[in-house]
């Protein structure tokens, strides 16, 4: 399972910038102005905002449209996420569900969200590289009725709430609930993550951190988020260059101080630290990668992603996008965002570059413990010019070959394939066992 493990790591550390999209919505506000006579002054009224979708240079801050159509639409600030495979974006209007193109940028799907519970909320959004399934939170309110005699109607009066696990199809927007989990831990938009090896979502709930098991739905781990007092976990990414969840930590530092006025101490806030910090889903220990206060915050609602490649974190900080080391902390780019088109805004950044081609690990728990086979698959040679060939204790059936955007390009029956006409660059290889086990293999042609 260790060596599972590396292979995939390896994967990710090799993969090229070029192969990755870093998109997110670009809004662009629309003003009237009047003359207020009270004041002698013409005013600026906001009148409407388009979005449309588009993409970021992390490195110069230029934001670019990828589509020249722009929608009159509102988005929901409460999740967003990119389907790697099919380069498709998606995120939440109003209760709708909408389907961006990134190669177009063109708006290819907007569906109203439905599915068992009477609410059509679907939220905070992730999509599964393992699995290539869109993974999320079910917001469910209960209300009781009672008769008001001063208005002399009847109202409705929220009793409890509740939180289901599902997933979604973009396709029709029905949402399907998995398990019978329900989840009291109000989540924030401090963010979440899915861990694609071990099949488990994770979001925060203010000071606690929950994993959800994708399989059944079911409460993995509930861990106190362990950080100092006054100390906040958010903006989480999960990366799979190193397996680990990342997010930027902020702790108040407060000194007591006596109102005259309410004639007793409060507590104000002195300063604020920023770090960038990573966070063990087991324990919930929350350890510093930043050795000093970097000064920076980021925007809840601008999105976070990391780049493999450079083992960087990315993230909004008001104007600027800013890119934090995984290695040292520290902050290795921070560029002003620029509109050359007149936009005002870009949010819930993702990229497509993280966690492409990730495979499962950690069987299902429903289906019983499955022994993991021992196949001893090799191949050779790496980077190869001509031909591949493949070598395991068990016969292989087939053998296909993909490119970074999901493309399959060959297939063969034996357990060589001919790679002579592809482009120098990286594949992957899927190997299909005798036994029903695929393997990924990625290999360099040169």
């Amino acid at each position: 399972m260790v060596r599972v493990v590396f292979l995939f790591l390896s994967i990710f550390l090799s993969l090229h910038t070029c192969f990755g999209q870093n998109v997110g919505v670009v809004r662009k506000n629309f003003f009237s102005t009047y003359f207020d006579p009270t004041l002698n002054q013409t005013i600026d009224v906001f009148d409407s905002s388009t979005i449309r979708l588009g993409t970021v240079d992390p490195l110069t801050g230029v934001v670019s449209n990828l589509s020249s159509n722009a929608y009159n639409l509102a988005i929901n600030l409460n999740g967003a996420t990119i389907d790697c495979y099919q380069n498709h974006y998606y995120i939440g209007s109003g209760f709708n569900l909408l389907t961006f193109d990134m190669n177009s940028g063109d708006l290819i799907n907007n569906v109203p969200v439905s599915g068992a519970l009477p609410t059509a909320s679907f939220q905070n959004y992730r999509f599964n590289p393992s699995d290539s399934i869109i993974y999320g939170l079910v917001p469910s309110n209960f209300y009781s009725s009672y008769f008001d005699s001063l208005t002399m109607s009847t109202i409705e009066v929220l009793d409890s709430s509740q939180i289901r696990f599902g997933s979604i199809d973009p396709v029709n927007g029905q949402y399907t609930l998995i398990g019978d989990y329900s989840f009291n831990n109000l989540y924030t938009l401090a963010g979440n993550s899915i861990d694609p090896y071990q099949m488990i979502y994770y979001y925060s709930a203010v000071d606690t951190l929950i994993g959800i098991d994708l399989y059944d739905g079911s409460l993995c781990t509930e861990i106190p988020i362990q950080m100092q007092p006054f100390g906040i976990f958010e903006n989480i990414a999960y990366s799979c260059a190193d397996t680990s969840i990342y997010g930027l930590s902020r702790q108040n530092f407060t000194s007591s101080v006596f109102d005259s006025l309410i004639m007793e101490y409060v507590e104000v806030v002195d300063s604020i630290t920023f770090r960038l910090t990573k966070i063990d889903p087991n324990t919930g220990v929350v350890t510093f990668i930043s050795p000093y206060n970097i000064q920076v915050s980021g925007n809840l609602t601008g999105g976070s992603y990391i780049d493999p490649n450079s083992m960087t974190y990315y993230f909004k900080n008001g104007n600027n996008i800013v890119g934090i080391s995984l290695i040292t902390g520290l902050i290795t780019s921070s560029v002003l965002k620029t509109f050359p088109s007149g936009e005002v805004s870009i949010d819930m950044m993702r990229s497509s570059l993280n966690c492409y081609g990730a495979t499962k690990i950690r069987p299902n728990p429903l289906l019983g413990v499955v022994n993991e086979p021992k196949h001893n698959l090799t191949m050779s040679p790496n980077p190869a010019q001509t031909e591949i060939t493949f070598h395991a204790t068990m016969s292989i059936e087939m053998i296909t070959v993909i490119d970074f955007l999901g493309n399959y390009l060959l297939t063969s029956a034996n357990n060589s394939i001919d790679v002579s006409n592809l482009p120098e660059g990286i594949y992957f290889a899927k190997v299909h066992m005798q036994d029903g086990v695929i393997s990924t293999q990625k290999f360099i042609k040169n």
